[in-house]
């Protein structure tokens, strides 16, 4: 067998192993699928829901191709989305206009949704001593999510669930930056 057939096969089966590594990152973004047309059933205006999902799908299925710390934040990061999706969506259906004036829940719902996913980033990321790329991926994904909700309400809505990330994400990335961290791998503290 020759250097050149041996080539051939090498790049088969790494063709062959790579496809494979694609259907599973696309049988893994199902449940953002999922949630994506929820999210556009329920909220009244959909394109914002379709849309953001849509990113949120193709970054999702890069993250589970490549692999390594994107890979492993995908979960936390959706899970982590979902309490800004959720609450914007609900405060969307609580949302009244009257004569002459309304009741704007929604974007305060949106940067109370955002305060609570950056914790959440940041106490999974700090729980697993996670790597600059796991805090990337997640914090991504998880204002990806949020903004299928928020983004129903234009641009202050997704805004105000980025400043409220920032902000709940803040004490962990000062914590992971200046904190002394004594625990050893393994440690339930």
């Amino acid at each position: 067998m020759g250097s050149t057939d041996l080539h051939l096969i090498q790049r088969r089966v790494r063709r062959t192993y790579e496809l494979a590594r694609l259907r599973r990152a696309l049988m893994g973004i199902l449940p953002v699928v999922l949630v994506t047309a929820v999210a556009a059933f329920v909220a009244t205006r959909p394109t914002a829901p379709l849309a953001f999902g849509l990113v949120t799908a193709f970054a999702g299925a890069m993250m589970l191709w490549h692999g390594k710390d994107p890979q492993k934040a995908f979960l936390p990061g959706v899970i982590a989305g979902l309490v800004p999706l959720g609450l914007a969506l609900g405060a969307g259906a609580l949302h009244t206009c009257g004569a002459g004036s309304c009741s704007y829940v929604c974007v305060p719902a949106c940067v109370l949704g955002g305060v609570v996913a950056g914790f959440a980033v940041a106490g999974v990321s700090l729980q697993r001593r996670a790597g600059v790329w796991f805090w990337v991926s997640a914090s991504g994904l998880a204002l990806l999510t949020g903004a299928m909700g928020c983004g129903c309400m234009g641009s202050a809505g997704v805004i105000g669930m980025g400043l409220g990330f920032g902000a709940g994400i803040v004490p962990g990335l000062l914590r992971r930056v200046f904190g002394k961290d004594t625990r050893q791998p393994g440690d339930l503290r």
